[in-house]
């Protein structure tokens, strides 16, 4: 049971993974049968967080070699993507835009729910054909313990007054990001469905607790 105490979720960041242009990678289906056809040949960075056990989770339940290049900072992970030295990248949308833009790299799929405004020519994950790849980076309002019901609504419906605005919107994908925002019941039932997946994905790669 989810013992923060929550206002609403209000956003939702757009993650892609994309692969270096010379490979001649245009969909998820085809990077996964280039990598069945060539194991450990491919690599890949993420960034921190949710694209990296995003990746590693695909990687597992797809059963694909590929080796992970780690970087401490990830902006020499963009450089050695759109140089080749990295085969694919799951990181921000809007990260990646540039190097796309350039045609050094190909955006194969979201793993989001929905597109982004920024790139709706591009897939999402269950639209590809891999939904178990698909997880949003989304973030919400919290309150402090003991926040009175009232209060916490009146955020709420502040927060969706404000995201009403379309001029939001427009700064938000400029930033790779889109309005997304519910009640609080919407926050605490997307953040146990995403525990649950994440969980699961740990399971499958093999992740344990640290004490």
């Amino acid at each position: 049971m989810v013992r923060w105490y929550l206002a609403c979720n209000a956003t939702v960041s757009f993650l892609a993974i994309a692969a270096n242009a010379s490979l001649g990678i245009d969909t998820v289906n085809a990077l996964a049968m280039r990598a069945k056809a060539e194991p450990g040949k491919l690599n890949w960075a993420a960034s921190a967080s949710l694209p990296q056990i995003a990746c590693a989770g695909f990687l597992a339940g797809t059963k694909l070699d590929m080796v992970q290049v780690s970087h401490r900072d990830f902006t020499p992970a963009l450089s050695d993507l759109g140089e080749g030295r990295i085969s694919v990248a799951v990181t921000s949308v809007v990260a990646l835009l540039p190097l796309a833009r350039a045609s050094k790299v190909k955006l194969l799929t979201l793993t989001n729910r929905t597109r982004s405004p920024a790139v709706p020519e591009v897939p999402t994950a269950s639209e590809a054909g891999y939904p178990a790849l698909a997880v949003d980076g989304f973030q919400g309002f919290f309150g402090w313990r003991d926040m009175p019901a009232d209060l916490r609504d009146r955020i709420a419906g502040d927060v969706r007054a404000v995201a009403a605005d379309p001029a939001v919107a427009e700064r938000l994908a400029a930033i790779g990001q889109g309005v997304r925002v519910g009640t609080t019941a919407d926050f605490i039932a997307m953040i146990e469905e995403q525990r649950a997946k994440i969980a699961g994905i740990a399971r499958d790669i093999g992740l344990k607790p640290q004490p």
